[in-house]
């Protein structure tokens, strides 16, 4: 018999509540602590062979209050090293620099996949191969899409700021405009863009978690509905929690002082921990949803 809302709700809290989702969460966090930087260099290396590269640090503002303050100053301090580099071209060594860069960032990707079979209750059957093939093939997905995200979030700036040129030149100056089309191109999207960006960023984690809870597991009947209820849950629950966790860690937890040089990396670790917790939490849900689901398919076929 399908469960009632009341009893799917109750279902989901017992099974992402049991000690192996925290063990795998923390798994997940401790390998993508590890591929964290490879992985940073992969991508800033892509996104310099298409777009300007300076551009990378601007568009950092939108982790800054989802990141704790170590773990952001971290990442930054990275980042503006790698975009001080010479500018290289796409020669033989830096594909394999890129490619050696993306096999290490696999690593988080091969743990995400691990979890999200054991939330799904399901055991790897894909070859050794085709599972390390889909690891690899997920992490370069993963950064083609923060590349071309970065990429928008620093188009729709230019886009607005080369508005009021392109009105001139179809012959629409934007003072014979009257006040309220005015205030709309000059105020208004200034404003819009301010909340673009995070809106991009976010569109790009929903759709990110979406393909995962589709593909990364080992198994083959599923629909759309029950992969994006837990999409969405996963996705509004990680930027609370990583708001909640960077605010915590900015007025309570000082991780520099109880761990010393090593206070950024811990904070980065929990935050992977917490990140990845959310996820898994969404993947259960589901699991749990299709399950149900299913019941009621073969209930009334």
């Amino acid at each position: 018999m399908p469960k009632s809302k009341l009893g799917i709700l109750r279902q989901i809290l017992v099974d992402s509540g049991d000690s192996q989702t925290s063990l795998s969460a923390a798994g997940c966090a401790f390998f993508a602590t590890l591929s964290l930087f490879p992985a940073l260099t992969a991508s800033i290396s892509i996104y310099g062979l298409v777009f300007d590269i300076q551009t990378v640090e601007p568009q950092l503002e939108v982790l800054k209050n989802l990141l704790p303050p170590s773990a952001y100053s971290l990442i930054f301090e990275r980042i503006h090293t790698l975009v001080m580099q010479p500018h290289s071209s796409l020669t033989l060594g830096l594909v394999f620099s890129l490619l050696i860069a993306l096999w290490t960032a696999t690593a988080g990707s091969r743990s995400v996949i691990s979890a999200l079979n054991m939330a799904y209750n399901t055991k790897e059957s894909r070859g050794f191969f085709q599972f390390q093939f889909l690891a690899f093939g997920t992490t370069l997905m993963a950064v083609l899409g923060a590349c071309l995200t970065l990429a928008l979030m620093v188009a729709a700036p230019a886009i607005v700021d080369y508005l009021p040129h392109y009105l001139s030149y179809i012959g629409l100056e934007t003072r014979y405009l009257p006040s309220w089309a005015h205030f709309l191109v000059m105020k208004s999207t200034a404003g819009l863009v301010h909340w673009l960006a995070p809106s991009i960023m976010l569109l790009f984690v929903f759709v990110a978690v979406c393909l995962l809870y589709r593909f990364a597991p080992c198994r083959n009947w599923t629909r759309w509905c029950w992969i994006l209820p837990g999409a969405l849950v996963s996705t509004f629950m990680w930027v609370l929690t990583s708001l909640g966790f960077s605010w915590y860690v900015s007025h309570f937890a000082s991780y520099s002082v109880t761990y010393g040089p090593l206070g950024a990396v811990a904070a980065v670790m929990m935050w992977f921990f917490v990140s990845a917790y959310v996820i898994i939490f969404g993947a259960v849900a589901n699991a749990v949803i299709e399950k149900n689901g299913k019941i009621k398919v073969q209930e009334e076929a």
